[in-house]
């Protein structure tokens, strides 16, 4: 299967320290089997639909097609995200605690990726890290963000796991 890592940052990345093909870790012991660049089409597209699509209804609006601006809506975010691990915790049952995809496996993959996508992000802006994070980093970051807070998506990325 195919998916998108997004490079999301809060200053503005210089096209040399774009996410690429080469800079996170691929194959053997990696969840991504390999990266690929897509073209500037793809890249838009992606980039409006994370926005409108993915991402908390209204926290976010693409400004342009590299940046998005953080309208607001933390508190509600986490206090949705506490009340649905919440309710995925209380299925948890002594029965049900060692089911293969059972509500454990259910509440630890909500844990790691709360927007349920197969898109991943990428916080580094010099381009350094090796690996990107599902969506419960990138939303734990936003939670610090004041609203009207600028973000510029650098590299975007195809991924295949």
């Amino acid at each position: 299967m195919h998916s998108k890592i997004f490079q999301i940052t809060k200053t503005r990345v210089n096209k040399d320290n774009y996410l690429n093909e080469d800079t996170l870790a691929q194959g053997d012991g990696s969840f991504f089997d390999y990266c690929a660049e897509i073209d500037d089409e793809q890249r838009k597209e992606h980039i409006e639909y994370l926005v409108n699509h993915i991402l908390p209804k209204g926290m976010f609006e693409l400004i342009s097609d590299d940046t998005i601006r953080y309208n607001g809506g933390a508190e509600q975010w986490r206090a949705d995200f506490v009340a649905d691990i919440r309710r995925k915790a209380e299925a948890v049952t002594p029965d049900s605690v060692q089911d293969w995809i059972g509500p454990v496996y259910q509440l630890e993959k909500f844990l790691k990726n709360p927007l349920d996508t197969a898109y991943w992000f990428y916080l580094d802006e010099e381009g350094l890290q090796s690996y990107a994070e599902q969506s419960y980093e990138f939303l734990r970051q936003v939670c610090e963000f004041e609203p009207g807070t600028l973000l510029y998506i650098g590299g975007v990325i195809d991924y295949h796991f």
